[in-house]
Order: structure tokens, then sequence, then C-alpha cells
């Protein structure tokens, strides 16, 4: 059977285009994207003041350097496979290149983005605080993106390997190459540099060819791992889904569950009776859900290191209330999924107190996440 790669690409990347822009329309309708535009303007505007404050021995290019290399390694590749290809398209891998080498352009263009819009972000401080100019500037806005095409294309090849340890040695290993030449470069020729002698380069040019070996014997002797390529499309859209699901409920979301026991434990704090059987439901969801808890406990940690950066208590109070409005946006999502699932109605408990239940434990999240934010205030 003849396969029009191109045509099948297109229809594929169309589709995606389609649920993409109409989730993003949803998105700019809700109230919380108006929230987080403000919060970005907060930031914006006290930008200057928050690098004023960066000391003078703080080493700046050595931590620009991690930072960049962190978002130039993580190059997650979406493919736009579905679970039917399985078994349609894997007769035809031979005839698919043209198909993967779209789908690595489109991922270059996409997280080329991100990579620019952090290297705007970090500019200010590289020009006012570094001093850079002239050619370094060019340096520094090639080098990074020269980079995220590379470390996109090796994460391709090495994905073909089936031992995962094998996979996460290889990424290691890309981020050591990466953060050094981002350091050599960031700090003009300084890192790892005794006398005359660049060992950085040096150490570079020992990592590439290394890497470029492994990648060559790779891509010869292993073929393509579908289950995980098709994983990592899963994982992909779950994440996309759940970022959209802070602004409007998506049907197609599946809610990941996880156990953890060292977070259920505390809920043996709760008195054990049929009066608080609704506290501890809605506990035991909020803790087992990837989706809430995870989402609860990033916005902890990013308001947390908002409110330690703003200079001025006007600032941090404005962004921890922001930050407030966007959790309790949040934890909502908890009681619009329980009344789509409609799960409890097995449990003898009334709609009354299943709401005085979810009212409590909104209460203690906002509560802890206020106390928190107000200590960082102080500091």
């Amino acid at each position: 059977m003849k396969i029009d790669v191109d045509q099948l690409f297109r229809k594929r990347f169309h589709a995606f285009s389609v649920e993409f822009i109409r989730y993003a329309q949803y998105m700019a309708n809700g109230g919380l994207a108006f929230v987080g535009i403000f919060l970005m303007g907060l930031l914006a505007f006290y930008y200057r003041s928050i690098i004023a404050m960066i000391p003078a021995w703080f080493p700046l290019p050595y931590a620009m350097a991690l930072v960049i290399a962190i978002v130039v390694v993580r190059s997650p590749l979406r493919t736009f496979l579905l679970e039917a290809d399985l078994l349609f398209l894997t007769p035809h891998e031979v005839r698919l290149d043209r198909y993967f080498r779209k789908a690595l352009i489109y991922n270059f263009a996409i997280q080329g983005m991100v990579v620019f819009i952090v290297l705007v972000l970090l500019m200010p401080m590289y020009t006012g605080v570094v001093g850079a100019q002239g050619v370094q500037l060019w340096v520094y806005w090639c080098i990074p993106l020269l980079l995220k095409g590379w470390n996109i294309y090796s994460n391709w090849t090495f994905l073909r390997l089936p031992d995962q340890q094998k996979i996460g040695f290889y990424t290691l290993a890309r981020f050591v190459f990466s953060y050094i030449l981002l350091a050599w470069v960031l700090s003009e020729g300084q890192f790892l540099r005794m006398g005359n002698v660049p060992f950085g380069v040096l150490i570079c040019a020992a990592l590439l060819i290394w890497l470029h070996s492994r990648m060559l014997t790779y891509k010869k002797t292993h073929s393509l791992q579908w289950y995980r390529l098709l994983a990592i499309e899963s994982g992909l859209r779950h994440r996309f889904y759940q970022f959209v699901n802070n602004f409007r409920d998506v049907p197609a979301m599946q809610h990941q569950v996880k156990s953890r026991s060292w977070l259920i434990t505390l809920t043996k704090l709760l008195p054990y009776r049929q009066s608080t059987a609704g506290r501890h439901l809605f506990t035991k969801k909020f803790i087992r859900s990837g989706d809430f808890a995870g989402t609860y406990f990033r916005l902890l940690l990013l308001s947390a290191f908002v409110v330690l950066i703003l200079p001025g208590p006007y600032a941090k109070i404005i962004a921890g209330l922001l930050f407030l409005f966007m959790t309790a946006s949040q934890i909502s999502s908890l009681w619009r999924h329980q009344q789509k699932r409609n799960g409890y109605a097995i449990f003898p408990i009334r709609d009354g107190q299943m709401r005085q239940a979810f009212s409590w434990l909104r209460m203690v999240l906002l509560g802890f996440q206020g106390v928190v934010l107000v200590l960082i205030g102080i500091l």
C-alpha cells in the first residue's frame, strides 16, 4: 500500500492546530488569563529593580548558562502519532523518514521560540550586569538556538535505544556538553580556562565527537521505538489538556492517579467519623491526583519565588493576592471534576456535607499558601 507522508503530516498537523486554536480561544475568554497577563506586567515593571538586586559576587554567566542549558536540553518530541499507527504505520517505517523530518522541523520551530523568549528575558541581565556587546551578543543569540537544534536531533536518535537508563545517561551527557559550551561562551572564554589552555573547548570537542559516534552507531543498529514515541506523544497531549483544564474543563482529559503514600498519612490527622467523611474523600482525591496536587505545589513554589524577588511591600502584596486567586481557581476545578464524575454518589454523604468538605479543603490550602507567602514576604 502506497502512503503519502506529506499529506499524512499535513492532516495530523491540521487536526492538532484546529484543536489548539479552539482551546486557545477558551483560555483567552477566561478571567484567569487576564490575571496571568497582569502578573507578567507587574514583573516586567519591577524587572530592572530585580536586576539591580543581583550582588556583584554572583556568577551570573554560569547561572544563565544553567538556565539556558535546561531549556535547550529538554526536547520533548511531538510526532502527532496515534495509537492506530502501531498497526497501520509500522510496516511503512522505512518510508516515513520525510514525515519525521517534518516533525523535527516543527519541534525546532516551537521549542526555538521558547529559547528565544528565555534569551529575551535574560538579555537585560547579560547586557546590564555582564556588559556584553557587539559580537558577543550575536554569539549569545546564535549558540543557544544551534544547541536546541542539535539537542532535538540527538534526542531523536537516542530514543531508538531500547534501554531507558541509557537514554537518561546520554541526556545527562548532552546536558554536560551544553552547559560547558554555554558557560564558556557567556563567560567570554573564561570558564575552565587555565592559563592559555581552554579546557572548556577541549572537553566540549571530546564530548561532541563521542556523542556523534554513538549517534551514528545507534542509528544503524536500532529501529524506531514506536511504543516510546506514542507514550511521549500521549504525555505531551495530556500536559496540554492539563494546562487548558486550568481555564476550562477538557472532556478528553484523563486524570492520572498516584498513590503518594508519604502524603496520604496526613489524612490520619483528620478525625475518622461520618461527619468528616467528605473531608477524607476530598483530601485523598487532591493528594492522589497528579493534576490537582501538582498544580497546587507548582503555584506555591512559583508564588513564593516571585514574592521573594519582588522589591517593595505593595508589589509583594499584589503578587501574593494574584497567586492566591489563581490557586483558588485551580482548586475550584476539583469540585467541578467531582460533579462531572459523580463517583461519590455511592457514599452516604449529603450534598451539603460535600460542599462543606470542599470549602474546608479550599480554606486549608489557601490558608497554608497565604502563611507561606507572608513568611517569605517578611524575609
